[in-house]
């Protein structure tokens, strides 16, 4: 299986929340992804650069685009794309949390497969905060966490599963509480490019991406056109400003 950072391919994304669904072509290259969709009616583009950790906006029809930082829990991490958040795959505990005291305790199973349990150790504010993990030996996602709080994730693996002509793997996820209250969500990853190629949470929250095709994509569209303007809220703000005031006069 060759590295996702080296992959690239292209694919419909679907989001559906509830009645409202949602549709966007997307572009994956080297770890950075772009969506292009249409909003009121005008082509817009989004961009995750993770490289340069920016997430572009652009407006194709207007020819502007907008930019800012990248916060740390947006960035597109292998293994989870359709969220934009770090993924629950690892293969050292600890690089998930800063500052984090990590201890391997032995090799177990857990919910039928392999696994490695961890120790890791958080400071909260002066006292230890305990997480106990179960990492799955072949996928390294998470089979099992405990939290000293009572909380945690249980997480079963179906092998040897298809969705839409691609082999995947089916993740079912419950959480729970320190109540015993629970939450579940399914999670179908792709085992060619190891990522999510579907999530479901709650029956009418869906992330999808459909009609991947591995294929070359352009290094140019993850940058911004030499002929587009940044967009200047302060200038539109201005401008409205001097609109009222004229106004007025007359």
């Amino acid at each position: 299986m060759g590295s996702l950072q080296a992959a690239s391919f292209t694919a419909d994304a679907v989001q559906i929340r509830g009645e409202s669904v949602s549709h966007a072509k997307m572009f994956w290259l080297d770890g950075n992804v772009r969506f292009e969709y249409t909003e009121d009616g005008v082509s817009m583009a989004q961009i995750f650069d993770n490289k340069n950790n920016k997430i572009i906006w652009l407006d194709n029809e207007n020819k502007y685009y907008l930019e800012k930082d990248m916060p740390e829990d947006e960035k597109v991490i292998t293994g989870n794309i359709i969220a934009g958040k770090k993924s629950k795959k690892t293969n050292d505990p600890c690089k998930q949390f800063s500052g984090a005291e990590c201890v391997f305790l032995k090799k177990t199973r857990m919910n039928g497969r392999e696994a490695e349990k961890w120790l890791i150790t958080l400071d909260n504010e002066g006292s230890d905060f305990h997480i106990f993990q179960w990492i799955d030996v072949k996928y390294k996602n998470i089979l099992r966490q405990e939290n000293s709080n009572g909380t945690g994730l249980s997480v079963t693996i179906k092998d040897g599963q298809k969705m839409n002509s691609r082999k995947v793997r089916k993740l079912t996820m419950t959480a729970f509480s320190a109540t015993g209250e629970k939450k579940q969500g399914t999670q179908w990853y792709d085992n060619e490019l190891d990522i999510v190629v579907k999530q479901e949470y709650q029956n009418d929250v869906v992330d999808e991406l459909r009609n991947i095709k591995v294929e070359k994509v352009s290094k140019k569209l993850f940058s911004v056109p030499k002929d587009y303007a940044l967009f200047d809220t302060t200038v539109q703000t201005a401008m409205q400003f001097e609109s009222v005031a004229e106004k007025d006069k007359n």
